[in-house]
């Protein structure tokens, strides 16, 4: 295996490829993408209001004011040069979610004259300054933006001779004399030509034809304005909800649309994941129809995700700092139909990533292949209670050293406690959708920009519950660079194209609770080959481990529907499949057949548009403690949580209540969103361990009475007494 490894990153063709990358000699050479002397030369026009490079393969047409990819055409589809982006529905055509247009200044320019070097290579540049302002004017859109953007802002969008497809990154600067400020969420996006586009694909299990835009007008509003009820087209039944196209960043390295139509596809690819956010296990959107009234395909590259748990990022007040955002490449390939379109776009990701870092960026803060430096080491698990001697899914990282626990913040809702089945309270009348837009209607009938549903609150008016400040960690960091790999089994890990500057080593393995952390900062300098030797990871232990359910993996998909979890209302199908609840026996009970992802509140409504509210939800784990549990002392439940949306988890041990667990936070919106993984937090719980006895024993965890999304999705719970006989 080990020797396999090595020959798989020679070629830059690992699993974990969209992390470990080579450089090979420049340009790329592809099958369709073959930079030769015969192709065209780039072209670059100043049209006035606009860019217009074209290379004979594409043509691309770029606004000079906000920086949004406003036209892309190819004579090679069967209708020649037809327009691929989209003007119906969102934010049309391609865009950056933050735009310069109303920035205090604006520069545009030409970086790379084509003219200057042979024609080979044409590149533009939108950029607007702060000046100490924010540069989205006084009514900022992405979410997390309050207050506006208060930093530079660069587009830049390069194409090259013989290339069937564009770059495009973005460069934020925050200057040393500007106040205080944030970037919202942020990604490069496009919203695609509808009467072209219509198979999407992300990876083998979503690569598919999708509804038109008219079904989407057509169909029936669910309980949130991201879902609806199709009720025309291939897919008349179905509910249609774009967070079941959300994928693991990591592990698309291109995704896109196709036409069956055009023959051509549209994909993004990104060449290195050292510029996205939250590490290697980050969950986002990715490709969907568009939510608005049209239903434009859409595709996302989310470098600020909020999503699944999100990421966060802050400057102070004269703090210099700066991150380029890219280059990502949009590859559109033609001639195919979708599925090999699909497989040809795949290839082009792995040259592309082979090609990283791009000796062609220039002016920005992007370190060259010979600044970079390799970090390699081998990490040996040290733990008494797992032996293991082989790793699955070793991923070794370098990321901006993590910040302290922030103190803890109560909420006054935090103390509501998880009442038992017995005495759960009626669930609350569910507030209707917002009528506001009612007055405006579409063509078919419809109510245009249908609102979206919230839960309603508490009759006596207290305020709405909030996760307290989360630090910064390898996990919400959006500000800074990380660069992963993956992990021989053997535990050897190297780690190449390292930025030069200070990080925090950090690991995470399948059947390892918990992260190894260093506890001392690496210094990395330009061009510095380090080995680290070998790094000793000692997981913590509350005591003897008695029972564990699930595998330490950030993930529920081992549990039942884990590996089929991609569809709308899965919360809700939970009262269909456990109408008893859950009743685990520890050694007896299957977790892939016993054990759903969500553990939510029992739905007693079953809605046709899953507006619904279930009562208190109780799973009861039946388990044998030895013959030499302690009189006194602490008992640990461990709990990797990947997705929570509960305020509190009540808890019995033998008939004592022992709760409420109040500390849950962390994880996303998992559950909503249809995943079993979101940001990965582990919350411990200690009671007694006098209310264990020998022999046989019982432990109720009770979700409150609720909507039926406000539960958790756990990675793993677990039982750990101390003072039992190792």
């Amino acid at each position: 295996m080990q020797n396999k490894y090595k020959l798989l990153l020679l070629v830059a063709l690992a699993a974990f490829s969209s992390f470990v990358v080579i450089k090979p000699k420049q340009p790329i050479y592809t099958k369709s993408h073959t930079n030769a002397p015969a192709d065209p030369p780039v072209t670059v026009t100043d049209n006035g209001a606009t860019y217009t490079l074209s290379n004979g393969y594409l043509t691309v047409i770029v606004n000079k004011r906000t920086g949004d990819l406003t036209s892309l055409k190819t004579p090679n589809t069967p209708t020649p040069n037809i327009e691929l982006m989209g003007y119906v529905s969102g934010h049309h055509a391609g865009y950056w979610e933050q735009s310069p247009a109303l920035a205090a200044r604006e520069v545009t320019s030409i970086t790379i004259d084509p003219a200057k070097v042979g024609g080979a290579r044409g590149e533009v540049s939108i950029k607007g300054y702060s000046d100490g302002k924010s540069i989205l004017g006084p009514n900022p859109t992405a979410a997390g933006q309050g207050g506006g953007l208060i930093a530079d802002l660069e587009i830049r969008y390069t194409l090259e001779r013989g290339a069937h497809g564009v770059y495009t990154y973005a460069i934020f600067t925050h200057q040393d004399s500007y106040p205080a400020g944030s970037v919202g969420e942020s990604r490069f996006g496009f919203k695609l030509a509808g009467n072209v586009f219509d198979w999407l694909s992300i990876d083998e299990q979503r690569n598919a034809m999708m509804p038109t835009g008219k079904d989407w007008d057509e169909a029936d509003d669910l309980n949130m304005k991201e879902a609806r009820r199709l009720t025309t087209g291939i897919y008349k039944g179905r509910a249609e909800h774009k967070y079941d196209y959300s994928a693991k960043q990591s592990e698309i390295p291109a995704f896109g649309w196709s036409s069956t139509q055009q023959k051509v596809g549209l994909y993004i690819i990104n060449p290195s994941f050292e510029y996205l956010s939250s590490g290697p296990n980050h969950f986002e959107l990715t490709g969907h129809l568009d939510d608005g009234d049209g239903g434009d395909p859409t595709l996302l590259n989310y470098w600020r995700g909020t999503h699944y748990g999100g990421s966060q990022l802050n400057f102070a007040a004269n703090e210099p700092w700066t991150k380029v955002v890219g280059p990502m490449f949009i590859y559109v390939p033609t001639g195919n139909n979708p599925q090999a379109l699909f497989a040809d776009a795949k290839k082009q990701a792995k040259a592309q990533q082979a090609a990283w870092p791009y000796n062609w960026v220039k002016g920005v803060d992007y370190t060259p292949a010979t600044d970079r430096a390799t970090v390699k080491g081998s990490v040996k698990l040290v733990d008494e209670q797992a032996p293991i001697t082989k790793f699955t899914n070793l991923l070794v990282g370098l990321a901006f050293p993590d910040e302290k626990e922030l103190p803890r913040i109560t909420h006054p809702m935090m103390a509501e406690v998880a009442p038992s089945p017995a005495i759960a309270p009626n669930p609350e009348p569910v507030r209707p959708a917002s009528a506001d837009t009612a007055t405006k209607v579409l063509p078919n009938g419809k109510r245009a920009n249908r609102g979206t549903y919230l839960p309603p609150r508490a009759a006596n008016g207290r305020p709405a519950f909030n996760f307290p400040p989360q630090p910064v960690n390898w996990q919400s960091d959006a500000k800074h660079y990380e660069f992963w790999t993956k992990g021989t089994t053997d535990g050897n890990f190297t780690i190449p194209n390292v930025k030069p500057g200070t990080y925090q080593l950090h690991a995470i393995a399948d059947g390892v609770l918990g992260a190894y952390d260093a506890t001392a900062t690496l210094t990395i300098k330009p061009g510095q080959k380090l080995d680290l030797g070998t790094i000793e990871w000692k997981p913590t232990h509350f005591g003897k481990q008695i029972w564990q359910i699930g595998m330490p993996n950030r993930s529920a998909k081992e549990f039942y529907k884990g590996e089929d979890h991609w569809h709308w209302g899965m919360y809700i199908e939970y009262a269909k499949l456990f109408p008893n609840d859950v009743n685990f026996t520890i050694g007896k009970s299957d977790p892939a057949k016993d054990w759903y992802i969500y553990h939510v509140p029992h739905d007693t409504d079953f809605k046709p548009d899953g507006k619904d509210n279930g009562r208190a939800t109780p799973w009861t784990f039946n388990f044998t403690m030895p013959k030499d549990v302690p009189a006194s002392g602490k008992a640990t439940l461990r709990f990797g949580i990947v997705g929570s949306g509960a305020r509190s988890l009540g808890i019995m041990v033998n008939g004592k209540d022992v709760g409420p667990f109040t500390d849950i936070g962390g994880g996303g919106a998992s559950m909503v969103r249809d995943g079993v993984e979101g940001t990965w937090v582990e919350k411990d719980f200690t009671f007694d361990t006098s209310l264990l006895k020998p022999g046989q024993n019982s432990i109720v965890l009770t979700v409150p009475a609720g909507n039926v999304t406000s539960g958790i999705c756990y990675d793993v719970v677990r039982l750990e007494v101390d003072g039992v006989k190792k």
